[in-house]
């Protein structure tokens, strides 16, 4: 079956949905899917310049083929992440498709995927990433409602499905009144061999970690003010914050002159973008992994925390959030900033070693790829059925 995924950037700068999409191909391609990726070279303010570029290639171990972002110096334009060349090859390779997998609304490159998919009679899947959320559809809420009525709306409706990657996201979009076919398949993990997990942990005081895109959806102002009451109040504890993650120039900035502003500038470290196993290194030696989201439909850095046995503190809105109270994997708090600085001093004590088996048990057993690659290999038969078409130019 050949399945082409369309995602508009897989830059680190756009978070866990850029991240999902190279896994799930690859577990699709290791069953035997012919699944390649689509996309743009966007990376924030600037160019990827590492993708391939008008033609197929291999990036992280998958084949993908990327096109030009148009570059104006205006941001919201810019940020719409405009392809000129894309269109016209959709409309040409399409066809030679059996199924297209969309990943995000509100960008020129889905919502022309998704339109041109219509016309040309393919079938596709949409994973609307958390943007039909409640919180989501706030921010820039004239701009999104416009797209809505002129386009995505039609590509909602006309979707084979919408995959959602919980049942918290599944609900939240209901209030648009769809009727089209929806289903609740997470995203997976990469689960590191134990063998590969750093050994002991060094003697230090107790280490929290952030890692994530740097929005103002995850709340680190709010993180900030818990932790420098922490420091008010247990002024003689050892603790310490490791931030990982990229961001607007501005926005971090400002984060920056905050943490300087609360006192908190030699407990936080500032650790830009991290990966492969530097970014295993700082989960598995950390303590604690905190998000206090606002809006999080499924929250794939800390699935990776607790592939790395470590144990999340995480806030409702975080999708992931109700499988870690069912399984004692961590700790919930709401998003505000009393509950967040009780559980912050709860957290000054490590967890024990069962939490930390907690943790990688629910990773192993309800988050590995290869059976949600199956799942969704099976939906994709389901909304259409393989067909002998050319292979794809």
């Amino acid at each position: 079956m050949r399945v082409l995924h369309l995602i508009p950037s897989v830059s680190p700068l756009r978070g866990g949905p850029s991240q999902a999409v190279v896994a799930m191909v690859k577990a699709e391609r290791a069953l035997g899917c012919d699944a390649r990726i689509v996309t743009t070279n966007d990376h924030g303010p600037g160019l990827l310049h590492d993708l391939p570029v008008g033609g197929w290639g291999e990036w992280q171990g998958v084949p993908l083929r990327a096109f030009h972002r148009w570059s104006p110096p205006v941001r919201p334009l810019r940020e719409f992440q405009v392809a000129p060349a894309l269109a016209p090859w959709l409309w040409r390779e399409l066809p030679r498709w059996d199924l297209l997998h969309v990943h995000a609304l509100f960008s020129w490159s889905t919502s022309t995927g998704m339109a041109l998919a219509r016309r040309r009679r393919v079938p596709y899947l949409l994973r609307t990433i958390g943007q039909l959320n409640t919180w989501s559809l706030r921010q820039s809420p004239r701009r999104k409602r416009l797209l809505l009525r002129l386009v995505d709306r039609r590509n909602l409706q006309g979707a084979a499905a919408l995959h959602f990657t919980s049942a918290a996201e599944q609900e939240e979009a209901a209030a648009l009144g769809l009727a089209t076919p929806s289903f609740v398949l997470p995203l997976g993990v990469d689960l590191p061999p134990a063998g590969e997990l750093p050994g002991q942990r060094t003697p230090g005081g107790t280490r929290f970690v952030f890692l994530s895109r740097l929005h103002p959806k995850k709340q680190l102002p709010l993180l900030f003010e818990a932790l420098a009451a922490v420091q008010r109040r247990r002024p003689a504890i050892d603790w310490s914050l490791a931030v990982a993650g990229d961001g607007d120039p501005a926005y971090l900035g400002q984060l920056q002159q905050q943490v300087r502003d609360l006192g908190l500038g030699p407990r936080v470290r500032w650790l830009g973008f991290v990966a492969g196993a530097a970014k295993l290194e700082l989960l598995a030696t950390a303590d604690w992994f905190v998000l206090p989201s606002a809006s999080e439909n499924f929250g794939i850095a800390a699935l990776e925390a607790l592939a790395a046995g470590t144990p999340v503190l995480l806030s409702p809105e975080v999708a992931l959030a109700a499988a870690v109270a069912e399984t004692d994997a961590g700790r919930l708090c709401p998003g505000q900033l009393e509950p967040l600085t009780e559980a912050l001093l709860a957290c000054l004590t490590p967890p024990d070693p069962q939490q930390r088996a907690a943790a990688r048990r629910l990773a192993q057993e309800r988050f590995g790829w290869e059976p949600i690659a199956r799942s969704l290999l099976d939906r994709y038969r389901t909304y259409a059925p393989p067909h002998p078409n050319a292979p794809p130019a």
